[in-house]
């Protein structure tokens, strides 16, 4: 990642209008790229667990920066594309 710019799970959040408190937004996010750095594609059922619960919009920048990552490493596979939320 280049110094001074945002990660893509950070993007996505602004994107998706994924904003929480200061309190929670932070430890959602590096909750998010944990699981991305794991998985690159994970189900919507791997998101709610990793996040505890059913967040649209967190959700939907979940699954838009792995989508992102899929592409920009050049994996192959579909990544699950439901939004929750348009």
């Amino acid at each position: 990642m280049e110094e001074g710019k945002l990660h893509l799970v950070q993007e996505a959040f602004i994107e998706h209008d994924a904003l929480q408190c200061g309190y929670c937004m932070a430890g959602m996010i590096m909750a998010i790229k944990a699981l991305l750095d794991r998985n690159p594609r994970p189900t919507l059922d791997e998101v709610r667990s990793v996040i505890g619960g059913s967040y649209p919009y967190i959700i939907n920048a979940t699954l838009d920066a792995s989508r992102k990552i899929v592409f920009k490493e050049g994996n192959e596979g579909m990544v699950e594309s439901k939004l929750l939320v348009k």
